[in-house]
């Protein structure tokens, strides 16, 4: 079933969109207009890198200003064409797809009565935009001002606010979503110079668990440590030198991996999975919220934060951020500042680690330990 949007719903839907994309961001628009607005229409997680960010518009009847331009292409990921006479605005995000009567300005999102009609199976469009990809020209360098009669049509400034455009987040500057960026990095580079430790496989341990366990080996349980020192510090290594130490490192750690030693972190993670999210409405009782406190990591190093938690908050409270936490469609430091916000002494690697738990396939576990693994192995985060 197709939807038609308009009015506040057209620009918030879009933004929504575009901050839970994970692979695709295509926009096709004659006319783009100041960076400011834009990044409030289309927010900042075009930035990242594993975004396939594209943006097809027309360099000689059409415009896109000259610092939104230098700002898209700061981000070595992004590609901008022109095709003359372009009229089409489209936004093909991931699988979702709109065609709409809104060009990527301020204007158009915030003082027009625009129409939009998300399209169901966009394959036609992906396409069709595909097409037009291809015969257009790749654009080097814009105009540093634009004809001022075609923008003050298109892009004025002086215009009665009709729609509020939502506040700009950049997903590449958002400190949580970059180091999960840089975590993924490594697992893949992890996998595919190690194959995987088979046994952890057997057992059910997902990737980023095995990860985690690898970062805890080195901080831990090697005799040497030698992932302590690098709280702060990170080391310079080449690529090559790197993929070297992961799999001396990965051979020294399945060597003394013990499934029976190990079991407690899959019963951990199943338990967490099991309890949360809580009933609405309903106060848990505080060992329910106890025992998944009991789960994490970081409040083992400082358990008096525990014993904070349990006595400063309602376990309401709790319930309700945790709830909201876990079963929010994207997750942010946006979201996760919120959450920490609602409960006294519950930090962000507590929040870090909670999701980790609860989502093992989609979340890197991010504390001291693994991010003195990732320094350790020449990762800047």
């Amino acid at each position: 079933m197709n939807t038609i949007l308009s009015g506040q719903s057209l620009v918030d839907t879009l933004r929504e969109h575009c901050d839970q994309a994970t692979k695709r961001i295509w926009i096709a628009s004659p006319y783009i207009g100041n960076f400011k607005d834009v990044q409030k229409i289309i927010g900042g997680n075009w930035m990242r890198s594993h975004i396939d960010f594209r943006v097809l518009t027309d360099v000689e009847s059409g415009f896109i200003r000259h610092d939104t331009y230098t700002g898209f292409i700061a981000s070595p990921h992004t590609e901008i064409r022109s095709l003359f006479n372009l009229h089409a605005k489209i936004y093909l995000i991931d699988d979702w797809c709109l065609l709409t009567s809104a060009n990527l300005t301020g204007m158009a999102f915030s003082a027009r009565h625009e129409v939009g009609q998300v399209v169901s199976g966009p394959e036609q469009v992906v396409k069709l935009f595909d097409q037009w990809w291809k015969k257009a020209q790749a654009v080097s360098s814009v105009p540093p001002s634009p004809s001022k009669t075609v923008t003050d049509k298109e892009d004025s400034t002086k215009y009665k606010v009709l729609y509020k455009l939502p506040k700009y987040t950049s997903g590449a500057s958002d400190q949580f979503l970059k180091k999960c960026d840089q975590f993924k990095e490594f697992a893949s580079l992890y996998e595919s110079v190690t194959g995987r430790n088979q046994q952890m496989v057997d057992d059910g341990f997902t990737l980023y668990e095995e990860v985690d366990y690898f970062f805890n080996f080195l901080y831990h349980r090697h005799p040497d440590k030698p992932s302590k020192e690098y709280t702060k510090e990170v080391r310079s290594l080449s690529r090559r030198r790197v993929k070297q130490e992961i799999l001396r490192y990965f051979e020294l750690m399945s060597m003394s991996y013990e499934s029976e030693e190990e079991q407690w972190r899959l019963d951990r993670r199943n338990r967490i999975r099991e309890l949360l999210p809580f009933k609405a409405g309903r106060s848990p009782r505080k060992e329910k919220i106890e025992e998944v406190l009991e789960c994490l990591h970081c409040l083992h190093s400082y358990p008096i934060n525990k014993t904070k938690i349990l006595s400063e908050n309602d376990p309401r409270s709790i319930a309700r951020a945790w709830n909201k936490l876990i079963n929010a469609p994207f997750i942010n430091a946006q979201l996760i500042e919120e959450v920490i916000g609602e409960i006294k002494n519950f930090g962000r690697s507590s929040a870090c680690e909670l999701i980790a738990w609860y989502y093992p396939e989609k979340y890197p576990m991010i504390n001291l330990n693994s991010e003195s693994g990732m320094r350790f192995f020449g990762f800047n985060i």
